[in-house]
């Protein structure tokens, strides 16, 4: 990896969800650090009460990295995550990483990023994401969600912040500036935001498939129900994505109501193919569903009023 000196700030950011915090600090404790780097970590809490402070107070003694914690009283994902951003300029980072506050990352997650980072010359890096549902989960989620890892060292569009690392090139004043849109607090979809901005700048991404991190999900997040209500709401906020770079919102309407039309046709004769065509068509009409709502004004806010 060359005699770089690189600063890795590796970015936290929670609200609420105490136990899933204490896995993520387990595991963030025990990583291996790249050879030839300084790093350090950051949790944001946007609990405006710092109700998060005790357990950083536990963990950060035996972190085998200087740490710092900070809270951002104004809610919402990109609130946090330009918090994350403005503290790692502070402390001269030249790489950021993100993981969410409910993963277990692996013990070679960091250096396995990092050399995917170094080795492809890229701006960002995209490592693997692992469900692990609860047990109990439905059969047909497990069939609908089943995890995969991406060749190495291939172009990607999204840089998710549940498994990243990038150049802060991209975000210091003398770069490209970037930061996530404020728009998408309480939607989800900010860090596609983030990363459309950093591609139509010149960026290039890559994935980093070693890199690997295991999200634990709840029996509430592990049924046919959380996936319909997660599938409607990305029909939403598709409408604001679309809008916010002012392209083809015809053409995709018209995409969408075709869609409902074919897919409802075909939907009883489906169930000849077992119980995962139905069910993917269904999670598709509700996308469709979720954009022609989201076209006429319906907002989604799931992640104001939920902390899961």
């Amino acid at each position: 990896m060359g005699d770089s000196n690189d600063r890795i700030v590796i970015g936290l950011c929670t609200f609420n969800r105490h136990e899933p915090l204490k896995e993520a600090l387990d595991s963030l404790a025990q990583i291996d650090i790249p050879e030839k780097t300084e790093v350090e970590f950051i949790l944001v809490d946007n609990d405006e009460n710092g109700g998060a402070k005790y357990i950083f107070d536990a963990y950060a003694p035996d972190m085998p990295f200087k740490c710092h914690y900070f809270v951002e009283k104004n809610r919402g994902l990109a609130h946090v995550r330009n918090r994350v951003i403005e503290e790692a300029l502070k402390l001269r980072a030249t790489a950021i990483a993100m993981f969410d506050d409910d993963e277990i990352v692996a013990r070679e997650w960091l250096v396995e990023l990092y050399k995917a980072f170094k080795e492809s010359g890229s701006d960002g890096v995209a490592g693997t994401v692992y469900r692990l549902l609860s047990m109990g989960s439905s059969p047909i989620v497990k069939k609908l969600w089943p995890n995969r890892k991406e060749p190495a060292n291939i172009s990607v569009n999204l840089l998710p912040t549940n498994n990243c690392l990038f150049s802060t090139n991209l975000v210091d004043s003398d770069g490209g500036n970037i930061r996530f849109n404020n728009a998408f607090n309480f939607s989800g979809r900010e860090d596609l935001i983030f990363s459309f901005d950093a591609l139509l700048q010149g960026a290039k991404f890559t994935s980093a498939p070693q890199a690997i991190v295991i999200e634990k999900f709840p029996k509430g997040r592990s049924t046919f129900k959380y996936l319909l209500r997660r599938w409607f709401d990305t029909g939403i906020t598709d409408v604001m994505v679309v809008r916010h770079y002012s392209f083809g919102i015809v053409k995709r309407t018209l995409r969408e109501i075709s869609n409902i039309m074919w897919r409802c046709l075909i939907l009883p004769f489906l169930p000849l193919g077992g119980a995962k065509p139905p069910a993917t068509a269904i999670l598709h009409i509700t996308t469709s569903l979720g954009w022609l709502c989201g076209l006429f004004g319906k907002k989604t806010d799931y992640y104001f009023k939920h902390s899961d």
